[in-house]
């Protein structure tokens, strides 16, 4: 073996190292964030759809924002929050999930902004921006239902490459 085949041979060793690396900050991710928005729809079963809304309805009474926009988001918001808790949980398209997920999680700090709570906009931010890590890393996520990015899959194909 010559030197050069050997610094090959390293580089590929701490790129799926690398991608191992990933994929587990993918997964932990979506634990957090998938417990997250479970946790938060969890908080609003007891006083029901109706609940979330009165609550919605006072929070921004004397915010610039349409009763009927407040109302309407009020009123789905609960079961968007188990659907993405389901969706980042199984990982089917994860992609897409974490953009979901991002765009409610916006539409949140928005919301907390012209409520003036400004210290809950920030977190909502920082939960924008850990479910854009999640979009970053989730190629290399083989826990997926469906079918596993190629980036994942990547260290096999050349596992299987090279017994060949």
């Amino acid at each position: 073996m010559d030197r050069g085949s050997i610094n090959m041979n390293q580089q590929s060793f701490d790129r799926a190292e690398w991608q191992r690396d990933l994929q587990w900050v993918s997964v932990f991710l979506r634990a957090a964030l998938g417990s997250l928005f479970l946790s938060a729809g969890i908080m609003k079963l007891p006083g029901g759809i109706a609940g979330t809304v009165g609550y919605y309805s006072t929070l921004f009474e004397h915010s610039l924002l349409p009763h009927v926009l407040v109302t309407a988001h009020a009123s789905v918001i609960m079961a968007v929050e188990f659907l993405l808790a389901g969706w980042l949980l199984s990982g089917y398209r994860l992609a897409i999930g974490w953009k979901v997920s991002a765009a409610v999680l916006v539409s949140l700090a928005i919301g907390m902004i012209f409520a003036g709570k400004f210290d809950v906009a920030a977190n909502n931010y920082v939960y924008v921006a850990l479910s854009l890590a999640g979009l970053v890393t989730s190629r290399f996520d083989r826990w997926v239902l469906g079918l596993v990015p190629a980036a994942a899959r990547e260290p096999d194909l050349r596992r299987q490459a090279a017994e060949s």
